[in-house]
């Protein structure tokens, strides 16, 4: 049996968001992994469709050259609408498609009665599913006995329990990045990139977030030596030099980020590698900065969302003006480049609050500057409201790119209006009197990154705030 793995090219798309790094697909390399190791009669593949560039045409192509017995899709709400089409052109050159994460897991019967070429859809974490679901199409054996899926019988779709299996994170093997093009993944700051996940679940009950869908609320840390042995396998494999590392919450829990960053330090890693995580502004402390500055750490992404206390409570964020001024002011004191991730479009801003975001960002100043609009991606508190009191504005998945427009219906704005209160806050944020100046200065010698790269990014950024 040969199983292949795979997602969609969606980094056009959200570029314009600008999110410019290119990252593996950790989730597929995970469930790769794992059917690897438990079943090594199965052949297994990757096709990373973002990071090559293929048309749905080529994909298509790709996949029908491969012949497998079980195609895997990884797809978010923005990227359904491809799986979709591909579907709809390989029927018949595949036996079994499948579909892992979050859109299919806050919506796995629309999903099958929307597309009817999937046969199965993985709910939740993907490594034990799809384990067990290739064991089951193997044998021949019942789908019932696989947990935390949907799936069709005699023209029924039906589901099973919850899977529970995958919070031990250190049963897992490593990703099977030897199954990725790795030459192919970049950043701003290198071209020998990966990603890396140290933690599994966000303590953040924020509305508009559907991470919980995928790893839960509860924080599940690995073996910090595990993780520093993950780190020596890609220096050493395959040269890697920067990791990207993609928890949710990095630092939920002070005494794990102390212990993977006096792994890396003890083992002399801080000096060939550098990384970028993502955390919440009341998680952090001096302390932990020094101790993540001396073991490499370059970028720390932070969700300010809102500078306004009342819009910061209603968005079920936790945290306040303070919290976010002082932590972009201790990020900055240690020599960190501190990225803001910031959302306007809510259903009740107004232009007013907007400013008020507008101007407390521009004081705050962090180095640099994501902003998006408030998108109602299913399985959210902040989608079941606009639901309930009719505010959504399109059913078009493709629109669900969380800063290509506007879906909210708002209370006081249009949609033009938000998208022109975006541009405007963007060009403000980085057109300000000195600010490229001094962020190309901090970053040249902070940061010291692959200048092909940086160009690329510089420009992609550039194009972005201009449209």
């Amino acid at each position: 049996m040969k199983v292949l793995f795979t997602n969609t090219n969606y980094q056009r798309r959200v570029e314009y968001t600008s999110l410019i790094s290119v990252v593996p697909p950790l989730e597929l390399a995970y469930g790769a992994a794992l059917v690897r190791e438990r079943l090594p009669g199965v052949e297994v593949g990757i096709i990373d469709a973002n990071v090559e560039d293929l048309t749905e045409k080529e994909h298509a192509r790709r996949i029908r050259e491969a012949g497998p017995d079980v195609l895997v899709f990884w797809a978010a709400t923005y990227s359904i609408n491809s799986v979709s089409r591909l579907t709809r052109s390989l029927r018949g050159d595949v036996s079994w498609m499948v579909l892992a994460g979050p859109h299919g897991t806050a919506l796995p019967e629309d999903v099958m009665a929307e597309i009817p070429g999937i046969d199965v859809v993985i709910r939740g974490e993907i490594e034990h599913p799809v384990l067990e679901l290739v064991k089951a199409l193997e044998s021949g054996g019942p789908l019932a006995g696989v947990k935390g899926i949907h799936f069709r019988e005699n023209g029924v779709i039906r589901h099973t329990e919850d899977d529970t299996r995958a919070k031990d994170i250190d049963s897992l093997p490593f990703p099977a990045r030897d199954l990725l093009p790795n030459h192919l993944y970049s950043s701003p700051y290198s071209s020998r990139v990966t990603a890396l996940r140290t933690t599994r679940g966000c303590p953040g009950r924020c509305r508009f977030c559907d991470s919980h869908l995928l790893v839960g609320h509860r924080t599940r840390t690995r073996d910090p030596a595990a993780v520093a042995d993950e780190i020596e396998e890609c220096v050493g494999r395959y040269g890697t030099d920067y990791f990207a590392v993609i928890d949710h919450t990095f630092t939920a829990r002070r005494s794990f980020v102390t212990a993977v960053c006096s792994e890396i330090t003890r083992r002399g890693l801080n000096r060939r590698i550098r990384w970028a995580c993502n955390t919440r502004v009341d998680m952090l402390s001096d302390e932990m900065l020094a101790v993540m500055r001396g073991a490499g750490c370059l970028q720390i992404g932070i969700g300010i969302e809102s500078a306004d206390n009342a819009r910061l409570s209603a968005v079920g964020k936790g945290i306040t003006e303070d919290q976010i001024r002082d932590a972009i002011r201790r990020i900055k004191r240690h020599g960190i480049i501190a990225m803001g991730y910031t959302i306007i479009g809510f259903p009740t801003d107004s232009a007013e609050s907007i400013r008020r975001t507008r101007d407390r960002i521009l004081e705050f100043d962090p180095h640099t500057l994501q902003l998006s609009f408030a998108t109602p991606l299913p399985g959210t508190e902040l989608r079941r409201e606009c639901l309930e009191q009719d505010r959504i504005l399109s059913d078009d998945w493709d629109d669900y790119v969380f800063l290509r427009r506007s879906i909210i219906r708002n209370d006081t704005l249009s949609t033009s209006e938000l998208e022109r209160l975006r541009r405007d806050i963007v060009k403000r944020f980085y057109f300000r009197p000195g600010k490229l100046v001094r962020l190309i200065a901090f970053l040249m010698f902070r940061a010291r990154p692959s200048y092909v790269s940086a160009l690329r990014a510089g420009l992609k950024v550039i194009s972005n705030v201009n449209k």
